[in-house]
């Protein structure tokens, strides 16, 4: 009896092993991948009226998920910062990748600008 417990034993923690590293080598390769750029404005012609409401509503979606993020961090007793940080990250990033996106459109609304303006 004795030597099936340590049988058993001895496989629950090859097991685990196992699927530690899984976990690991998961991690490390999810790492080493980066996420595919995000383009929001393919396909969408240029309007300098649009744009200047895109730049707004980001701003204020922006707010109201930090509103939101930290409504749920309070509401929970603020007891584990890691799930506002990652939401930070994340709405961070979002608002830097359309803000970048908002000024490219931005900069060829005035080159369009410039060109028709050039023109005879």
């Amino acid at each position: 009896m004795n030597s099936l417990l340590g049988r058993i034993l001895v496989a629950a923690a090859i097991l685990m092993s196992v699927l530690l590293m899984l976990f690991a080598l998961t991690r490390w390769l999810g790492a080493e991948q980066k996420p595919e750029e995000v383009q929001l404005y393919q396909g969408i012609p240029l309007d300098a009226t649009l744009i200047q409401l895109d730049r707004r509503a980001l701003n204020e979606a922006y707010h109201a998920q930090l509103i939101k993020l930290f409504g749920v961090w309070l509401t929970e007793g603020a007891r584990e910062p890691r799930f506002i940080t990652n939401g930070l990250q994340i709405a961070r990033r979002a608002y830097h990748t359309a803000a970048q996106q908002i000024a490219v459109r931005e900069q060829q609304i005035l080159e369009q600008e410039q060109k028709q303006q050039q023109k005879p």
